[in-house]
């Protein structure tokens, strides 16, 4: 008698709404790149990557994008402070000229002398870096993408004004 009254008593009871699902996508192409290395016709293929290979070459990719930024953030800085200092010098140069004449120089020109003199290895330190931080830090950065732009996707979707056709990725 208690089972009967137990499936009588769940067969009343609310069942739970159904889980919604997110709305469907057609997705009409998905691209990724292909392994540089190709078998050779007639080779038999070799066998996909282990996952601690791709987990060490993701590793090592973050890593360089890493260093990239900040070869680039020392270029951009180095390329500030060459522009400040260079526009110091210059300043400093043009009070030198006015105040001496062959070869005999007032207090102020001597001492925009000294002050070239002083800012002259701040200046060729900050080209340096500039020079070496941006290409070394541009190049890390191109030759090392990041996840996302690893792949590129085609398909139709929604838009603001209706549906439309979605191209995805990095280029």
């Amino acid at each position: 008698m208690s089972t009967l009254c137990a499936l009588a008593c769940a067969g009343c009871a609310v069942a739970p709404p159904p889980p919604v699902a997110p709305p469907p996508r057609l997705l009409l192409a998905e691209a990724t790149p292909e392994s540089s290395t190709t078998p050779a016709p007639g080779a038999t293929p070799a066998l996909s990557p282990t996952p601690a290979y791709k987990e060490s070459e993701h590793h090592a990719r973050q890593m360089n994008r890493v260093w990239g930024w900040t070869f680039l953030s020392v270029g951009i800085d180095g390329a500030i402070l060459a522009a400040i200092t260079s526009g110091m010098m210059l300043h400093q140069a043009s009070v030198r000229n006015s105040d001496c004449a062959d070869k005999v120089c007032s207090p102020d020109g001597i001492a925009a002398n000294g002050k070239l003199h002083d800012m002259a290895p701040w200046n060729a330190g900050a080209w340096v870096a500039t020079v070496v931080g941006l290409p070394v830090g541009v190049y890390l950065l191109l030759t090392n993408p990041t996840d996302k732009a690893l792949h590129a996707e085609v398909g139709a979707g929604p838009t603001g004004s209706g549906s439309g056709l979605i191209l995805r990725g990095g280029f």
